[in-house]
């Protein structure tokens, strides 16, 4: 299954480019936007399995996490500097799925994504069960 992911950040370019053309490598559709505001409404068009969220945009990344969370219940990575225990709990409380320090390896964010959306694929597949009974 080809996944589509959506991929912000505004923060540095160059990062932006080698991990969108390494998550693309790995087999994933990617489209990068460079805000939220223009996600929040194309999500149901879109339909992103998952979306990588940074920094650099208009608004806290937090606070864009948090909006992208109410918006749809999508799993989000967040990619930023806050050291790794601080970013984490902040990114988790604004509704994030998981959270990497920059610098970081391309490979663990390759690893967690396919790990996330492994689970979010199992948990689907449980709801449609249910469903059926």
């Amino acid at each position: 299954m080809r996944y589509n992911l959506i991929f912000i950040d505004r923060s540095d370019l160059t990062l932006a480019e080698t991990t969108i053309s390494t998550l693309s490598e790995e087999g994933f559709k990617v489209a990068n936007y460079s805000n939220h505001f223009e996600i929040l409404s194309k999500l149901t068009k879109l339909k992103p399995d998952l979306i990588i969220l940074g920094e650099g945009l208009s608004v806290d990344s937090f606070e864009a996490c948090w909006q992208l969370r109410q918006a749809m219940d999508i799993p989000i990575v967040m990619v930023g500097k806050i050291p790794r225990a601080e970013g984490w709990v902040k990114a988790v409380q604004s509704g994030a799925d998981c959270y990497l320090a920059k610098p970081f390896y391309h490979s663990e964010l390759v690893a967690r994504v396919k790990a996330i959306l492994r689970r979010r694929e199992w948990i689907l597949s449980q709801d449609d069960l249910i469903k059926k009974m």
